[in-house]
């Protein structure tokens, strides 16, 4: 059975108040509940994707490092 979310409250109703609901999450195959919203899933995305920005920076350095020490190293 797959995962279900259920509404544990209605929304204001004021333009996307709706990403404040809170959902209760029924995870399987052991039945658990956590709540969530989506607002804070929206905040994880952008920090998640802050993380990818910042670890591609970061790679890109490294390589640029990897290449002068290889030079180096067959000079």
């Amino acid at each position: 059975m797959a995962d279900k979310f259920t509404k544990t409250e209605e929304p204001a109703g004021v333009g996307d108040d709706w990403k404040d609901v809170p959902v209760e999450k029924e995870h399987q195959p052991e039945k658990q509940i956590s709540n969530h919203n989506y607002r804070d899933m929206e905040d994880q995305l952008t920090s998640i994707e802050r993380e990818i920005t910042s670890l591609g920076e970061r790679k890109t350095t490294l390589v640029a490092e990897m290449l002068k020490v290889k030079t180096a190293a067959e000079a």
